[in-house]
């Protein structure tokens, strides 16, 4: 029993890191990464302003990534959490990386003048102006997948799984009692008995 509380918790701990790591890395996506003013033929100057999914395309699927890893955190064994949170730790490099990136103005200014369509012989003026918002909402959400990814792997083998009262009928015909053959397991179940249970009447 002392061990059971600890590892219910570093679950429930784990699933509030990876829903807030998705909501960081999508709203990383879509909040603007930086603006930068370019010399267009016919025009003169316009700001281009790009977000963060143009920045470092990954964000997205990653954001989808940490929510698909909730259900994948309560349904499987202790050696797939493992490579689960192997695999978060490997996904929150590239936000990580593109952060540190940022800084560099000339990077920045090669990835928005890329991400936007301009007209030929269009060019900047000066180097693209980081907006900090979206950045540090990446490197944020990047952290929370690592941490999530970490406990994983250290405590993954201890954090309790759905039973098998949460499975689907069908997946209970393998183990020791079986689905009630008459038609009536639904039922049943509605009438609060569990057909399922042992010395039920077959």
């Amino acid at each position: 029993m002392p061990e059971r509380a600890p590892s219910r918790r570093a679950l429930a701990a784990t699933i509030v890191l990876l829903i807030a790591a998705s909501a960081m890395l999508g709203g990383a996506a879509m909040l603007g990464w930086a603006q930068l003013d370019v010399q267009v033929p016919l025009r003169g100057i316009v700001q281009v302003r790009i977000n963060g999914s143009a920045v470092l395309p990954a964000l997205d699927p990653l954001a989808l990534l940490a929510l698909a890893a909730v259900a994948a955190v309560l349904a499987t064994p202790w050696w797939a959490r493992w490579l689960l949170g192997a695999l978060l730790l490997v996904a929150a490099v590239p936000p990580i990386v593109a952060g540190l990136r940022v800084r560099g103005g000339r990077w920045l200014t090669g990835v928005a003048l890329s991400a936007v369509e301009l007209p030929a012989r269009s060019v900047p003026v000066g180097t693209a102006t980081v907006l900090v918002a979206g950045p540090a909402l990446a490197a944020g959400g990047a952290a929370l997948l690592a941490a999530a990814g970490v406990a994983l792997g250290v405590r993954g083998h201890r954090m309790p799984r759905l039973g098998r009262r949460y499975q689907a009928p069908t997946a209970r015909l393998n183990g020791p009692y079986h689905v009630p053959p008459d038609g009536r397991f639904w039922e049943r179940m509605d009438a609060g008995e569990d057909p399922t249970a042992s010395g039920y009447p077959r």
